[in-house]
């Protein structure tokens, strides 16, 4: 089967707006004359330079949802679960029952994940508190949430139950690839969900999709947000 190769992830935001406009023409013509009701989020680090060429198509406006694995002790590379932003926990209870972890381990666990998301906060330069500028940005609001990618889907998820909190409008996922799997796992919490490369393949790998893959760097993110139009800070907008 073919792959879609994406030049780059900026290349791959603006051919997701495209995709949009193909695939939804209201909500099309809801975003080129009603901007206002539309907010983006980000999930670092891959999903900046994505949202970027999304929002230079549409003229939106953005901010990072940083999300973060709750690593299993014995196996930081692996996680049983997500924190978001503003601390939203989210647990994947299949895996978590099947670790044999104490109470004491999975508190220890979540509270290690909130002081790295309160690190990845101050590195950003953003308040410690923000459900004023969520409860603002996202509240009745028709709000995209963007990623290079989804493997499993968890994080999105996680992004996902966030969002929820703070009674959006409507919630749509854009994402340039992804498995099939995951995108029907994805879908019933959405209302809708945009990928132009979908994959049915036992093995998936989001560096697939792109022509030159890379681990994002921070000081690539600290680049383009700081010499970005659209994307915003709880200063800038409140």
């Amino acid at each position: 089967m073919r792959i879609l190769k994406y030049e780059s992830r900026f290349k791959a935001g603006e051919l997701l707006a495209e995709f949009v406009e193909r695939e939804n023409k209201y909500l099309n013509k809801n975003l080129v004359e009603d901007k206002n009701q539309f907010f983006c989020f980000a999930i670092p680090n891959g999903g900046v330079p994505v949202t970027e060429g999304f929002c230079s198509k549409y003229n939106l406006n953005y901010d990072i949802l940083i999300v973060r694995k709750i690593k299993i002790p014995y196996n930081t590379e692996a996680g049983f679960g997500s924190v978001t932003t503003d601390g939203t926990i989210l647990i994947n209870e299949p895996l978590l029952s099947r670790l044999n972890l104490s109470k004491q381990a999975v508190r220890d666990s979540i509270e290690l994940t909130k002081s790295e998301i309160r690190e990845r906060l101050k590195f950003y330069n953003k308040k410690l508190s923000l459900e004023k500028f969520y409860a603002h940005q996202i509240q009745k609001k028709h709000i995209f949430i963007l990623d290079d990618g989804l493997a499993s889907g968890f994080t999105m998820l996680a992004a996902i139950n966030m969002i929820k909190k703070y009674n959006p409008e409507k919630i749509y996922i854009a994402v340039p690839t992804a498995p099939l799997k995951t995108i029907n796992n994805v879908k019933t919490e959405v209302n809708e969900i945009f990928c132009p490369n979908i994959r049915e393949v036992l093995w998936f790998a989001v560096a697939d999709a792109y022509e030159n893959w890379y681990d994002v760097p921070e000081s690539e993110i600290l680049e383009i947000i700081n010499n970005s139009k659209f994307y915003i800070t709880e200063t800038r907008s409140l």
